[in-house]
């Protein structure tokens, strides 16, 4: 099975997004960018940013498959707990998560960007109000977006009640929409499914579109490197193989008290240790 990587901008989410970072990612040998289409790290609004992004690309012989879309408006507010839900109740803060994705889904598709990951809901408790018939109604306005955009709408397994594989698969099996897939996530799988996490990342792969990689101890969203937590990777990597997955593997990492080179050096390391004979992997 021929893997092929990404490495999230997530890493660089709490700081704009700077020629700089997309070096560092491919002096470690990654070869695409997952996309973070939320502020303070890029400005969906800031077309001279927008320009200069798909030139550091080219000059880096960068590509993008995927993003994430926004479920903040910027950093500031999640950090005060205020959330953009494509699942609200409130149709006003529904309409506000709509007009972002969509504003992404245009602005990321000159760069190749195709793939869009979604989070079903506000997260944590913040998610417990927000209904499927109201993502539902979110995703019947997007579906025609992604097909003028040649897109691809990914739902995110998170940690919240909407979350959960099970009814997330279901929700996107009754929708039955070929523009409309799941974005496996390793590390929320493990807090939100505990010892099913095997089962539930068998739910969700043959609906699958896109990944983000990552580990923890099973409680914390730590974002860690693959390996340094308790997700079990063998059992992943063969459900993918099984599965026939042909799309990219992102690691969505949190930045470490270190230079970014350090921690992309050891998520390189990781991924060979992990995968040994897939290939290709980030030098």
């Amino acid at each position: 099975m021929r893997l092929d990587y990404a490495l999230s901008a997530h890493l660089f989410a709490y700081e704009p997004l700077r020629f700089e970072h997309l070096k560092e990612a491919a002096g470690a040998g990654f070869e695409k960018i997952e996309l973070w289409a939320m502020t303070p790290n890029f400005d969906l609004e800031n077309e001279t940013r927008l320009k200069a992004l798909k030139k550091w690309l080219a000059d880096l012989s960068l590509t993008t498959s995927t993003f994430h879309a926004p479920f903040y408006a910027d950093l500031s507010e999640a950090r005060q707990g205020r959330w953009l839900s494509l699942a609200a109740t409130d149709s006003g803060a529904r309409e506000a998560a709509i007009q972002k994705t969509i504003q992404a889904l245009r602005a990321f598709r000159p760069l190749g960007a195709r793939v869009a990951v979604l989070h079903p809901s506000a997260p944590g408790k913040a998610g417990d109000p927000d209904t499927y018939d109201a993502l539902e109604a979110s995703i019947e306005r997007l579906l025609p977006v992604a097909e003028e955009t040649d897109a691809v709408l990914a739902i995110e397994n998170i940690p919240s009640a909407l979350g959960r594989a099970e009814p997330l698969a279901d929700f996107v099996a009754r929708i039955d929409h070929p523009r409309l897939r799941i974005c496996i996530d390793t590390g929320h799988a493990l807090i939100t499914e505990g010892n099913k996490t095997k089962r539930a990342i068998e739910r969700l792969a043959p609906l699958c579109a896109a990944t983000h990689l990552h580990d923890n101890d099973g409680r914390s969203d730590a974002h860690l490197i693959p390996g340094e937590g308790a997700f079990e990777w063998p059992s992943f990597f063969t459900t993918l193989d099984a599965r026939g997955y042909p799309g990219t593997l992102a690691l969505e990492l949190r930045r470490k008290d270190e230079p970014y080179a350090e921690t992309l050096a050891a998520a390189a390391r990781a991924m060979k240790t992990l995968t040994p004979h897939n290939k290709p992997s980030p030098a």
